[in-house]
Protein backbone atom coordinates (compact mmCIF):
# COMPACT_ATOMS: atom_id res chain seq x y z
CA UNK A 1 0.00 0.00 0.00
CA UNK A 2 1.04 3.53 -0.90
CA UNK A 3 0.95 6.53 1.32
CA UNK A 4 -1.43 9.38 0.59
CA UNK A 5 1.31 11.94 -0.64
CA UNK A 6 0.68 15.26 1.02
CA UNK A 7 1.12 17.41 -2.30
CA UNK A 8 -1.54 15.64 -3.74
CA UNK A 9 -4.89 16.72 -2.12
CA UNK A 10 -7.61 18.02 -2.57
CA UNK A 11 -9.27 21.58 -1.95
CA UNK A 12 -10.47 22.68 1.01
CA UNK A 13 -13.76 23.56 1.63
CA UNK A 14 -13.08 26.82 1.90
CA UNK A 15 -11.31 27.14 -1.37
CA UNK A 16 -14.74 25.66 -3.14
CA UNK A 17 -16.91 28.27 -1.43
CA UNK A 18 -14.68 30.92 -2.57
CA UNK A 19 -14.68 29.65 -6.49
CA UNK A 20 -18.48 28.96 -5.82
CA UNK A 21 -19.20 33.07 -4.80
CA UNK A 22 -16.36 34.14 -7.18
CA UNK A 23 -18.43 32.38 -9.81
CA UNK A 24 -21.96 33.08 -8.75
CA UNK A 25 -20.57 37.26 -8.81
CA UNK A 26 -19.27 36.82 -12.33
CA UNK A 27 -22.55 35.02 -13.35
CA UNK A 28 -24.44 37.98 -11.74
CA UNK A 29 -22.36 40.79 -14.03
CA UNK A 30 -22.82 38.78 -16.93
CA UNK A 31 -27.02 38.60 -16.42
CA UNK A 32 -27.03 42.50 -15.09
CA UNK A 33 -25.15 43.40 -18.42
CA UNK A 34 -27.20 41.26 -20.63
CA UNK A 35 -30.68 42.66 -19.11
CA UNK A 36 -29.01 46.15 -19.60
CA UNK A 37 -28.71 45.59 -23.41
CA UNK A 38 -31.91 43.97 -23.99
CA UNK A 39 -33.76 47.26 -22.02
CA UNK A 40 -31.70 49.39 -24.77
CA UNK A 41 -32.52 47.33 -27.52
CA UNK A 42 -35.93 47.70 -26.61
CA UNK A 43 -35.92 51.01 -25.99
CA UNK A 44 -33.83 51.43 -29.81
CA UNK A 45 -36.68 48.98 -31.47
CA UNK A 46 -39.21 51.45 -29.71
CA UNK A 47 -37.50 54.33 -31.13
CA UNK A 48 -36.92 53.22 -34.89
CA UNK A 49 -41.12 51.89 -34.46
CA UNK A 50 -42.04 55.46 -33.87
CA UNK A 51 -40.09 57.02 -36.24
CA UNK A 52 -41.47 54.86 -38.78
CA UNK A 53 -44.68 55.63 -37.95
CA UNK A 54 -44.05 59.30 -38.09
CA UNK A 55 -42.30 59.03 -41.79
CA UNK A 56 -45.35 56.85 -42.65
CA UNK A 57 -47.90 60.18 -41.54
CA UNK A 58 -46.01 62.36 -43.61
CA UNK A 59 -45.64 60.72 -46.54
CA UNK A 60 -49.70 60.05 -46.31
CA UNK A 61 -49.81 63.95 -46.12
CA UNK A 62 -47.38 64.27 -48.84
CA UNK A 63 -49.43 62.01 -50.99
CA UNK A 64 -52.68 64.18 -50.34
CA UNK A 65 -50.55 67.34 -51.11
CA UNK A 66 -49.89 65.86 -54.61
CA UNK A 67 -53.35 65.41 -55.60
CA UNK A 68 -54.26 68.56 -54.33
CA UNK A 69 -54.96 72.12 -56.04
CA UNK A 70 -54.28 74.06 -53.18
CA UNK A 71 -53.89 73.70 -49.61
CA UNK A 72 -54.30 76.17 -46.40
CA UNK A 73 -52.24 76.21 -43.35
CA UNK A 74 -54.45 76.62 -40.09
CA UNK A 75 -57.76 76.94 -41.50
CA UNK A 76 -60.73 78.71 -39.31
CA UNK A 77 -62.79 76.00 -37.88
CA UNK A 78 -66.01 75.85 -39.70
CA UNK A 79 -69.06 73.85 -39.63
CA UNK A 80 -68.87 72.70 -43.12
CA UNK A 81 -66.00 70.81 -43.01
CA UNK A 82 -67.06 66.56 -43.57
CA UNK A 83 -66.01 65.59 -40.14
CA UNK A 84 -66.61 67.00 -37.38
CA UNK A 85 -63.61 68.48 -35.53
CA UNK A 86 -65.21 68.21 -31.93
CA UNK A 87 -62.38 70.31 -30.35
CA UNK A 88 -59.45 69.64 -32.16
CA UNK A 89 -57.43 72.40 -34.43
CA UNK A 90 -57.61 72.53 -37.61
CA UNK A 91 -53.57 72.16 -39.08
CA UNK A 92 -53.71 71.18 -42.83
CA UNK A 93 -56.83 71.69 -45.37
CA UNK A 94 -55.68 70.39 -49.07
CA UNK A 95 -58.19 71.29 -51.11
CA UNK A 96 -58.21 67.90 -54.03
CA UNK A 97 -57.86 68.79 -58.05
CA UNK A 98 -61.23 66.88 -58.75
CA UNK A 99 -62.88 68.76 -56.63
CA UNK A 100 -64.12 67.08 -53.57
CA UNK A 101 -64.34 68.46 -50.10
CA UNK A 102 -60.73 69.49 -48.55
CA UNK A 103 -58.77 66.65 -46.78
CA UNK A 104 -58.12 68.19 -43.73
CA UNK A 105 -55.40 67.13 -40.80
CA UNK A 106 -56.36 67.97 -37.29
CA UNK A 107 -54.78 67.87 -33.65
CA UNK A 108 -56.33 67.14 -30.44
CA UNK A 109 -58.24 64.94 -28.06
CA UNK A 110 -57.71 61.98 -28.86
CA UNK A 111 -61.53 60.49 -29.26
CA UNK A 112 -61.49 57.68 -27.44
CA UNK A 113 -59.09 56.07 -24.24
CA UNK A 114 -57.35 53.93 -26.59
CA UNK A 115 -54.72 56.02 -27.56
CA UNK A 116 -52.05 57.58 -25.61
CA UNK A 117 -53.06 61.21 -25.75
CA UNK A 118 -53.64 64.17 -28.08
CA UNK A 119 -53.80 62.35 -31.62
CA UNK A 120 -53.32 63.72 -35.40
CA UNK A 121 -56.48 63.23 -37.58
CA UNK A 122 -57.06 62.56 -41.23
CA UNK A 123 -60.94 63.80 -42.60
CA UNK A 124 -60.82 62.19 -46.13
CA UNK A 125 -62.09 59.78 -48.16
CA UNK A 126 -61.01 56.37 -47.12
CA UNK A 127 -58.14 54.12 -49.07
CA UNK A 128 -58.89 51.57 -51.47
CA UNK A 129 -56.78 47.90 -51.68
CA UNK A 130 -54.08 49.79 -54.01
CA UNK A 131 -53.78 52.57 -51.31
CA UNK A 132 -56.11 55.17 -53.60
CA UNK A 133 -58.56 57.39 -52.27
CA UNK A 134 -61.60 55.50 -53.15
CA UNK A 135 -63.64 58.92 -53.44
CA UNK A 136 -66.17 57.42 -51.04
CA UNK A 137 -67.61 58.86 -48.07
CA UNK A 138 -65.12 60.98 -45.69
CA UNK A 139 -64.31 59.46 -42.78
CA UNK A 140 -62.26 60.95 -39.54
CA UNK A 141 -59.22 58.60 -38.55
CA UNK A 142 -56.24 59.08 -36.07
CA UNK A 143 -53.32 58.82 -38.15
CA UNK A 144 -50.66 59.43 -35.63
CA UNK A 145 -51.29 59.08 -31.43
CA UNK A 146 -49.28 60.95 -28.39
CA UNK A 147 -48.04 63.66 -31.10
CA UNK A 148 -46.75 66.75 -29.22
CA UNK A 149 -46.19 68.65 -31.79
CA UNK A 150 -47.25 68.83 -35.68
CA UNK A 151 -46.04 72.19 -37.21
CA UNK A 152 -46.73 73.04 -40.57
CA UNK A 153 -44.62 75.92 -42.56
CA UNK A 154 -44.81 77.54 -46.20
CA UNK A 155 -41.41 77.66 -47.36
CA UNK A 156 -40.30 81.60 -48.11
CA UNK A 157 -39.27 81.20 -51.05
CA UNK A 158 -40.45 77.70 -53.11
CA UNK A 159 -44.23 76.98 -53.35
CA UNK A 160 -43.55 73.92 -50.51
CA UNK A 161 -44.74 72.96 -47.08
CA UNK A 162 -42.61 71.64 -44.18
CA UNK A 163 -43.94 69.27 -42.08
CA UNK A 164 -42.20 68.28 -38.64
CA UNK A 165 -43.65 65.77 -36.09
CA UNK A 166 -42.64 65.86 -32.48
CA UNK A 167 -43.62 63.16 -29.90
CA UNK A 168 -42.68 62.32 -25.98
CA UNK A 169 -41.73 58.52 -25.06
CA UNK A 170 -39.60 57.73 -21.83
CA UNK A 171 -38.18 60.80 -21.64
CA UNK A 172 -37.10 60.91 -25.39
CA UNK A 173 -38.04 63.51 -27.69
CA UNK A 174 -38.58 62.22 -31.28
CA UNK A 175 -38.65 64.06 -34.33
CA UNK A 176 -39.21 63.87 -37.79
CA UNK A 177 -39.72 66.21 -40.75
CA UNK A 178 -40.80 66.63 -44.03
CA UNK A 179 -41.27 68.84 -47.69
CA UNK A 180 -44.20 68.21 -49.48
Amino acid sequence: MSSPDSTSRGFTLVELLLAMALGLLVSGVAVQLLLGEARSSGALARHFQLRGWQRRTLALVRDDLDRSASWSISPEPTAAWPCPLVGRQPQLAIQPRNGDQPVLYSIGDAPSAIWRGPVLMRCGPAFDLNGRPSGGLYQNRVVLDGVDRFSVQEHPQLPVLLFELEQRRGGQVIRSSAVG
